[in-house]
């Protein structure tokens, strides 16, 4: 079978490629940058250039559709936040290509951090933080005891931790931009990764991420395991039948699990789940369960993280770690040819500076869907 892969730049995409390719198919990697990580994966067919979608959606779906007919592409998996554009592009997409992903409301409902909590509440023992919608600068209370976040946002960015009136304009929050004041939260960060197919789980892992850039992304990944994340996960399923991936982020603070946001994407906990993983030529996932053992993102960790570990005398620990586990993007069978890290990190240190944006920033605005 003829699998395309899009949102190339992240590393989950070379893992879906991977199982892809242990599961005896054919596949293709797609973004629209000029160097992300997995056009350097061996054994893939090759690598499909897309207009930005953010950018130029009419042009992002005309290639696309170009693409899957051209290379008979049977299934498709989106890895980043393209499934936003992704979900219109199905809307209008006549063919024989399964996609791997929700119904197009639900969607957008997850992903915006107030609606989603009223499709997570109740779900086990897990709870939601008290939220409140803000369209406009005078709904915003004095409040220590709470935090202000967009309602689209990732990586953690624009978080006001300290809220209080004035602490934004009318610019920046109104009703076509609108926040949340969220109850503050301090306690051990989780996150979980699941993969659906309509509402029936296939496989989850939850983790405790460290080595976080800009205290959000992760870069190691711990095994948790908890009763109460199990009950979650498949209850959200059966709930909104859920079909391809979703991730959520938790903070477990007094022995009380809140849930705080939904991701509808793919996340970095499939990489603890890919060995185990596979697609049946009918494209339907499989899953074996196995023990599963922390992980890392290679020699990333040392380069971000050992300046920060050597200020907090935490240098040997920092060693330690990225010694005992392995490094999730590496693979005998299928490697990544040798400098692939740093020509993907080299145009994001360009984007960086040309547009004046984080590096974070710079690795995803031209994919972002913010409403």
């Amino acid at each position: 079978m003829n699998i395309l892969i899009t949102g190339a730049r992240a590393p989950v995409a070379v893992e879906w490629a991977r199982i892809a390719l242990r599961s005896g198919h054919r596949v293709w990697l797609a973004d629209s940058l000029s160097w992300p990580l997995g056009r350097f994966l061996q054994g893939i067919e090759g690598y499909l250039r897309l207009p930005s979608p953010r950018k130029d959606i009419a042009g992002y779906q005309q290639t696309l559709q170009g693409y899957l007919n051209d290379h008979d592409i049977k299934l498709l998996i989106p890895t980043c936040e393209e499934i936003f554009y992704l979900s219109q592009a199905f809307a209008a997409y006549i063919g024989p290509t399964e996609w791997l992903l929700p119904e197009r409301q639900l969607l957008f409902e997850l992903h915006h951090k107030s609606q989603s909590l009223g499709l997570l509440t109740g779900l086990g023992e897990v709870q939601t933080p008290a939220t409140r919608l803000l369209t406009s600068c005078g709904q915003i209370v004095d409040d220590p005891q709470t935090i202000l976040k967009p309602v689209y946002s990732r990586f953690g960015r624009k978080v006001i931790r300290t809220p209080k009136p004035g602490s934004l304009n009318d610019r920046q929050l109104n009703e076509r931009i609108p926040w949340v004041q969220q109850q503050k939260l301090t306690g051990t960060a989780l996150c979980n990764y699941a993969v659906f197919d309509h509402g029936r789980l296939i496989a989850h892992q939850a983790y405790q991420p460290k080595y976080c850039f800009n205290q959000a992304a992760g870069s190691y990944f711990v095994p948790y395991q908890d009763r109460r994340l199990d009950d979650f996960v498949h209850q959200f399923g059966e709930r909104t039948g859920f079909h391809g991936q979703a991730a959520f982020d938790f903070i477990e603070q007094d022995g009380v699990i809140f849930v705080i946001e939904c991701n509808p994407r793919a996340t970095s906990g499939l990489h603890l789940l890919g060995a185990q993983l596979s697609i049946a030529a009918d494209g339907h996932l499989h899953y074996q369960p196995a023990p599963t053992k922390a992980g890392h993102m290679g020699v990333i960790v040392l380069l971000f993280f050992a300046g920060q570990a050597w200020r907090e005398k935490q240098l040997a620990t920092l060693w330690q770690d990225f010694r005992q586990a392995p490094n999730l993007l590496s693979d005998q069978r299928w490697p990544i040819r040798v400098g692939a890290q740093w020509c993907a990190l080299l145009e994001m240190g360009y984007r960086s500076l040309r547009y004046r944006r984080p590096l974070t920033d710079a690795s995803t605005f031209d994919i972002e869907w913010d409403g």
